[in-house]
Parts: structure tokens; C-alpha cells; sequence
């Protein structure tokens, strides 16, 4: 690997294990002081909602000072919303809706940070080195995973309270994003100096190849609002609030998670891509829905194990097809429009799928509306594989026409 690819992996994965001991953890430790699934959706509306404005931002900056700084300007944001939460827990606990006020900051952070990383992500690799680069970034970014929840029960069991644990949690990690932020200024691109059109990229144009990258990234959006919203306290809640206990199931799926990335790796070629693309969807939509269907371990058993092991079938075919069809207009213009374009169109689905949550509870009583926007939400990688089912029979269809 080159410097630039392994300096990336290096500050990701640091990245990754902060992230990892305080991201779930953040939306716990909130909603033991808002009480409300509700505030917990829209604060993560609002910290995603950031990122359009924020990618377009870090885009303009990166070309003048590179995608390592802007990665770290992201990570010192983060580091804010951190650092708030441990000096003024209390002020949040007096008034709720300070959790806005954090993920105002959170989302800006996100925003740097997620944008440079996927420019990076195309910067540094090439379609040959792409599907190893992805697997072996997965492998130890899952490995960090593992990692990041046992360190945090360590703490917690070390702690008089999980809330005072979640809060000595908060200070290492502020320590571990420094470290992140170090390397990610060693990262030496800018990609491509000219000037780009989030505006033009946004359009659904004539490219129906475009087009077809686009909608995949909308379509993908819609459950990954309940990764980002609930199913973190779904499962927490089936633990009886242990936080302990918690920590060491995230542990668990996250190996899971490394094997199955391997086993992917080593699977999953350019002739059976869309086979095993299915085949994932299919098993990652009936993770949420039983976690909702079933709210105790055995239901948070089954969405972990499955969901371990379906993601690298899920997700490294994505990848893999979205970012060999960005690279194609690598050569003509500054990939950061489309890039820009392409994660809004996600944060879009995101901020609509967590307000469609906040809509149901408005409509239905008691728990109806977390079974009713649960199942819905949860068909939408179906619907994504369907529509890439029927794109690249279609696409491969048309180049056999051509070359006969």
C-alpha cells in the first residue's frame, strides 16, 4: 500500500475505536437524560442534516489545504461536542434541549470529517487495489470495533455509576481523536484543483449511470436512519440498561463482523457481486424488523449475529460498484461535486427516514409507531437491490447488444 492509503487506514481506525467507545454510547448516555426516543431522532436529524452544508464547506477548503487538514478540522469538532458533554452533563440534564446544541457540533464535525474520508477513500485507491484496500480497511476497522466496547465496559466496571463510566469513557476518547487528527495531517492530497458544482452534480441528469449512483445512496439512506437513531438503545434496552453487558455484545458482533469480512473477501468477485449484493439485502432488512418485532436478547442476539454477518455482503459490493462509477469522471473534473452530491442524496434519506420516526409517534399511540416505521424503514435495502438488479441486467443487456 502506498503511504498516503496506509496513513488513511491508520487515522481511520483510530477513528474508528473512538467513535466506537462513544458514539453509541453518546446516544445512551443522552437518552438517560431525555427519556424520549423521539429527541433522540431528531437530534440525530439535526446532527445529519449538518453535513450537506458542512461537505460543501470542507470540499472548497480541501482544495487549497488538502483532505488530511479538513479531515481534522472534522475531528476537532468532534472533540467539541465531546468535550461539552463532559464539562456541562449537568447543564443537559437541567435542560434537554442542549442535546440540539451537541449535535449542531457533532454534525459539523461529521460533516468535515465523513467528506474527506470518502474523497480520500477515491483519491488514494484505484480500481485494482479498491476491493483489498475496502476488505483489509473492514477487517481492522471491525477489529477496532471490537476492541472500542470492551475497553468501554473496562471503564464502566471500573466506575462507581455507567453514567460516571460514559463520562471517563468521554476523556479517553478525546485523547484517541487527538491521535487521529495527528496522522490525518500527515495525508498529502488535494485530488483534482479545479473548481467543482455540487448544484450541477445534484441533478439527475442525463447520466444514467449518474442517476443510477444517486438513487442507490438515497435508497441506502432510509434504514441506516434507524442504525443512527434507535436500534443502539433497542438493543441497550434489551440488556435491561446494563451498560456492561452491552459493551460486551457490541464486542461479540464485531468479531462476527471481522470473519465475515474475511470469508467476503475471499467470495465475492465481479461475476457474483450482485448475487451475494441480494443475498445481504435481504438478511439486513430482517435484522431491524425482528429487533422491533422481538424487544428482548433474543431479538437483539438476532440482529447483532445477523446483521455481523450479512453487512460485508451488504456493503463491500455497494462500495465497491458506487466508487467504480465515481472514478469514472476522475479524469475530466474535481470528484468532490459528485462526492458532495452523492452524500447528500444520503443525508437526505437519513434526515427524511428519522422524521418519518418522529411522524409516526406523532400518528400512532403507545409503541405502534416504532413497528410501524421500523418495517417500512427496514425494506429499503430491498428496494435498493432490486433497483440495482434491474439497472445492470439492463446495462449488461445493452452491452451485449452493442458488441454483437
Amino acid at each position: 500500500m502506498t503511504k498516503n492509503e496506509k496513513l488513511l487506514i491508520s487515522s481511520s481506525i483510530l477513528s474508528t475505536l473512538a467513535g466506537g467507545m462513544s458514539a453509541v454510547f453518546m446516544n445512551v448516555f443522552l437518552y438517560n437524560y431525555t427519556g424520549s426516543l423521539t429527541v433522540m431522532a431528531l437530534y440525530t436529524c439535526i446532527r445529519i442534516g449538518m453535513f450537506p452544508i458542512c461537505f460543501t464547506i470542507a470540499g472548497k477548503t480541501a482544495r487549497k489545504v488538502g483532505y488530511g487538514f479538513t479531515m481534522s478540522m472534522g475531528l476537532f469538532f468532534i472533540f467539541l461536542h465531546l468535550l461539552f458533554v463532559l464539562q456541562f452533563d449537568y447543564l443537559i440534564a437541567a435542560n434537554n434541549n442542549l442535546v440540539y446544541f451537541v449535535a449542531l457540533l457533532y454534525g459539523i464535525g461529521e460533516g468535515f470529517y465523513w467528506l474527506s474520508v470518502n474523497t480520500l477513500n477515491q483519491l488514494v485507491t484505484n480500481p485494482e487495489t479498491r476491493a483489498d484496500f475496502l476488505s483489509i480497511s473492514g477487517i481492522l476497522s471491525n477489529i477496532a470495533n471490537v476492541a472500542a466496547p470492551l475497553l468501554a465496559t473496562f471503564i464502566i466496571n471500573l466506575s462507581g455509576s455507567d453514567i460516571d463510566g460514559y463520562l471517563n469513557i468521554f476523556k479517553i476518547v478525546l485523547i484517541i481523536y487527538g491521535g487521529s487528527s495527528i496522522l490525518g495531517l500527515m495525508i498529502k492530497e488535494k485530488g483534482n484543483p479545479f473548481k467543482f458544482s455540487v448544484l450541477k452534480s445534484l441533478t439527475f441528469q442525463k447520466d444514467k449511470q449518474w442517476r443510477y449512483v444517486l438513487l442507490s445512496y438515497f435508497f441506502y439512506g432510509f434504514r441506516d436512519s434507524l442504525i443512527l437513531s434507535l436500534t443502539g438503545i433497542l438493543v441497550y434496552n434489551a440488556t435491561n440498561g446494563s451498560g456492561s453487558f452491552y459493551g460486551k455484545l457490541l464486542a461479540f458482533f464485531s468479531l462476527l463482523t471481522i470473519v465475515a469480512y474475511a470469508v467476503a473477501s475471499k467470495i465475492i468477485k465481479r461475476n457474483n457481486r450482485i448475487k451475494y449484493y441480494t443475498y445481504g439485502a435481504i438478511f439486513i432488512s430482517s435484522t431491524t424488523i425482528v429487533l422491533v418485532l422481538l424487544p428482548n436478547l433474543f431479538g437483539a442476539l438476532y440482529y447483532g449475529i445477523v446483521n455481523a454477518i450479512a453487512t460485508p455482503f451488504y456493503m463491500i459490493p455497494f462500495s465497491i460498484i458506487s466508487m467504480n462509477a465515481i472514478n469514472d469522471y476522475s479524469k475530466t473534473e474535481n470528484l468532490a461535486g459528485r462526492i458532495i452530491a452523492k452524500e447528500t442524496y444520503l443525508s437526505l434519506s437519513r434526515c427524511l427516514g428519522m422524521l418519518f420516526i418522529v411522524l409516526c409517534e406523532k400518528i400512532f399511540p403507545g409503541n405502534i409507531f416504532l413497528y410501524v416505521s421500523v418495517l417500512i424503514l427496514s425494506l429499503s435495502p430491498i428496494i435498493l437491490v432490486i433497483f440495482a438488479n434491474f439497472y445492470h441486467k439492463k446495462r449488461d443487456g445493452a452491452k451485449s447488444l452493442a458488441n454483437q
